[in-house]
């Protein structure tokens, strides 16, 4: 027999077997935990739910605020934009401008 053999049998545990009432408690202990996690996890699911569709709501009144918005704007009287002003002809430099010195008093 290898050594890494050898350490994986002597690393078994055997457990104790368990009786037939013994086992049947065990089982129904195991299952009612399961049934109140399950409760618990359901309650988390309804609170996120709920959570996520105010979150959605919300954004769907904000989208149709801003709809609503641009249809105000678009039927209301056109108004004239103000443009860029356009640079003329002119692209001299602008000298920089230098500090100017205090006059001390003498």
């Amino acid at each position: 027999m290898a050594p890494a053999e050898q350490a994986r049998k002597s690393a078994r545990v055997r457990r104790k077997q368990v009786g037939g009432g013994e086992l049947i408690q065990q089982l129904n202990e195991m299952v009612a935990e399961l049934i109140k996690e399950n409760r618990k996890l359901k309650r988390q699911v309804d609170k996120l739910t709920a959570r996520g569709s105010e979150a959605a709501s919300s954004a769907v009144e904000r989208s149709l605020r801003t709809i609503q918005r641009r249809v105000q704007r678009a039927l209301a009287a056109p108004v004239k934009k103000r443009g860029r002003k356009s640079s003329g002809a002119k692209t001299t430099r602008r000298k920089t401008a230098t500090a100017r010195r205090k006059k001390t008093a003498a």
